[in-house]
């Protein structure tokens, strides 16, 4: 079993809901579209966490054969699970994206997020090539300009709250699983990397998405609720990574403290959004999608 994802760097609750407000059931066709994906394609996702877009991409294209693969087995057994609670057909396979357990020839597209920075381009691209039919479609997908912090939530102001959540994480920053290898981090070569393992056709497309507006009459009342508890998730999932990789930085009472703080402070700003308080805060992130062809 390899649960190191899902235990030091992303917690897989903490990765379907960011992703929820990502790949939402109102874009997902557009997605699809990019994608150049069809009803009835066999559909691979190389990286698939906890299951999110093979499930959005599953209720777009009922007829699709889809299957997400992950390393980590933590995100598997998960993605399996909702896709028995959400009547969801989808296939889940634990394996390496390096060296993928599928025969040649065998999917339609392959697809991935945010998962070529953290492989060996070169085998993750070729492992791709292989597995797709000819005329199949590899696309990467890749959020642009993406800042180096290896935690955004982390607290700004000076508080009790920022005091043990540097206390934490500067302990847990000595620990080795709190560095993640990363083989690239330069979007604009990932092209290179298609090119030189045979694919053709080779075209860049991005699409921006609105990921925080809870105060604008665009976002309704449930989306803008889970975009604030998303914020909560992602710090309070920082706090727990950081305390399992320094369990001795804060003694016990510390660490419910500091829990107890985060929720606090999101209580409060749920407390905000339903008086009707405005502060006009929103955020958006780009993602650019790769595509060649087989």
């Amino acid at each position: 079993m390899n649960t190191y994802w899902s235990q030091y760097v992303q917690k897989t609750e903490e990765l379907y809901l960011s992703r929820s407000l990502k790949f939402t059931r109102g874009n997902i066709g557009k997605w699809a579209d990019m994608m150049q994906l069809r009803d009835g394609m066999k559909i691979l996702e190389v990286g698939c966490a906890g299951g999110l877009l093979c499930h959005r991409l599953k209720e777009q294209l009922p007829n699709a054969e889809i299957t997400g693969l992950d390393f980590d087995t933590g995100h598997i057994d998960f993605a399996r699970r909702k896709s028995e609670e959400l009547h969801l057909p989808c296939n889940f396979v634990a394996g390496d994206a390096t060296m993928l357990p599928f025969e040649e020839n065998a999917f339609d597209v392959c697809c991935s997020h945010t998962v070529i920075n953290f492989c060996d381009p070169e085998k993750f691209v070729r492992e791709q090539y292989r597995v797709l039919k000819p005329g199949g479609k590899m696309v990467v997908m890749d959020v642009y300009n993406r800042g180096a912090a290896p935690e955004e939530w982390v607290p700004t102001a000076s508080s009790e709250e920022k005091r043990l959540f540097d206390k934490v994480w500067a302990a847990a920053s000595e620990n080795p699983n709190s560095r993640i290898k990363r083989y690239e981090d330069r979007t604009e070569k990932f092209p290179a990397y298609l090119a030189a393992q045979g694919f053709r056709d080779i075209s860049v497309d991005a699409m921006a998405t609105v990921i925080y507006a809870p105060d604008f009459e665009n976002v309704d009342e449930e989306t803008a609720r889970a975009q604030i508890n998303d914020d909560r998730v992602s710090e309070l999932s920082s706090a727990e990574k950081a305390y399992r990789m320094a369990p001795d930085a804060l003694n016990e009472s510390e660490y419910r403290s500091l829990v107890d703080l985060i929720d606090r402070r999101y209580d409060k700003e749920l407390e905000r959004y339903e008086s009707g308080e405005k502060t006009w805060h929103f955020r958006v992130k780009t993602t650019v999608l790769i595509r060649g062809t087989k």
